[in-house]
């Protein structure tokens, strides 16, 4: 039945919540069960409303059977999930409710298409107040000064700290994703106290602020890839007093899905803006995170399937300001065979490229993603033809990353990973006769480490 609460919160929310020490606020005074509350009359209103005005949902309600008027939470939709198949092969206007106004992609997909996702302007501004909780309960103030790294290309990540630094009202210095020791000595002379940036960008940032100098840093937040405890603690020892928090998202999500908090528990996950669950977990509670974004008009998505795994944290209550939101822990791995690394969203799809005229080299090919000592280090495994050039291989795999996949080949010239190329006899790599598996993401446990 129709309900006032969830327009009315909306309207709250925008005109009397509008500042993050607010925010936080009534988040510490909200009862899991108003929560539950608000998130059933959004995700009944949102089903409707995306029912309505969306091509893809109407076409899938109805074929499913959907009576978009009983649906309530993601349990009423059965085994209905969005996908990013879905987003891949279909026409992007059959997601679209309402004209978009600002548009991103993500990148590195395992077919080579990039998937594109717009918001509204209201949208980004709607998403930034609860990013603008996240840093306060951080500690960030009107007072301090902000440097973020992010790469502004077709990436939402930087606009997500964008759009939640303006409700701080503090100063932000968008230094922009450029060569590490330049974006140190430009940085230095505004000495901000709070960097932002990806992590291996900011670790490459630290090696040159370890031997040039540092300057009181309150706190680093980092996102864009994971981030090991080792390496965590190096920045740390490094910026001395300082302390580095990550938050997780998707380009699908305006990179909102969560963020740490003081106690580094896991990232809390907007509970207001977010219906979230964990599929087919196993034994240890892994399984494949969905989320249904409750607060879009323009593009919304209902129970998506993010691909990343994770679980529901469960180290002991927390006690921050955002404790009533739910929290997951860090995301270990995906499900499809996409990996992120320090050499981007790496697939299949990259090495048939990098690979497909070399004609010294046999089908069997495998890629290994290891942890180094600060880094990522992927190695190229390949079978070659008798009498060919392991040298001659090696220049033309480069040049093909050059050309190929110039984002790749500028964090290669950075030193933000390291990449060792291998060669093996013919019929060794697959020597069992089992398929070869591609790709092997071996960095699991090194994440605790």
């Amino acid at each position: 039945m129709p309900t006032l609460l969830e327009p009315t919160f909306d309207w709250l929310d925008r005109h009397l919540l509008r500042s993050p020490a607010a925010r936080i606020w009534i988040a510490r005074r909200l009862s899991p069960r108003f929560i539950d509350r608000l998130q059933r009359a959004k995700f009944h209103a949102l089903v409707r409303y995306a029912a309505r005005h969306s091509k893809f949902y109407r076409d899938s309600f109805r074929e499913r059977g959907i009576d978009p008027r009983r649906i309530y939470s993601h349990a009423d939709l059965g085994d209905f999930f969005t996908t990013a198949q879905d987003l891949k092969t279909r026409p992007i206007e059959d997601f679209l409710c309402a004209p978009g106004e600002c548009g991103f992609e993500t990148t590195g997909t395992s077919m080579g298409v990039n998937k594109r996702v717009y918001f509204s302007y209201q949208e980004m501004f709607d998403y930034g107040r609860d990013g603008a909780a996240g840093l306060y309960n951080l500690g960030l103030r009107r007072e301090d000064v902000v440097l973020d790294g992010f790469d502004y290309s077709f990436w939402n990540a930087p606009f997500t700290a964008y759009y939640s630094l303006i409700p701080m009202r503090c100063l932000h210095i968008i230094g922009g994703f450029i060569e590490p020791k330049e974006l140190y000595d430009r940085m230095k002379v505004y000495r901000p106290n709070v960097l932002m940036g990806v992590p291996t960008h900011m670790v490459r940032v630290t090696e040159v602020a370890e031997k040039e100098g540092i300057w009181p840093v309150k706190f680093m937040l980092l996102g864009g890839e994971n981030l090991s405890e080792r390496t965590r603690a190096y920045i740390e020892s490094v910026w001395q007093g300082s302390r580095v928090f990550l938050c997780y998202g998707q380009t699908e999500n305006f990179g909102m899905s969560g963020i740490e908090c003081p106690q580094k528990g896991g990232y809390h996950v907007s509970g207001l803006s977010l219906v979230s669950e964990i599929i087919d977990p196993d034994e240890n509670g892994y399984g494949e995170m969905a989320y249904t974004t409750l607060n879009r008009s323009v593009m919304p998505l209902i129970r998506y399937r993010s691909a990343d795994i994770t679980r529901w944290a469960s180290n002991g209550d927390c006690d921050c300001g955002l404790k009533v939101m739910p929290r997951i822990d860090k995301v270990v791995g995906r499900t499809d065979e996409l990996i992120n690394c320090s050499m981007g969203n790496i697939s299949p799809f990259w090495f048939e490229e990098i690979l497909r005229d070399v004609p010294a080299v046999s089908n069997d090919w495998q890629v290994i993603v290891r942890r180094g000592e600060r880094d990522d280090a992927v190695e190229i495994h390949l079978e070659l033809n008798n009498g060919a050039s392991h040298e001659g291989i090696r220049q033309q795999v480069l040049a093909n990353i050059e050309s190929r996949f110039p984002d790749c080949w500028r964090y290669y010239t950075k030193g933000f990973f390291a990449l060792d190329i291998q060669f093996h006899p013919r019929h060794s790599l697959a020597g069992d006769g089992r398929k070869l598996r591609r790709l092997i993401d071996a960095r699991r446990d090194a994440w605790s480490q």
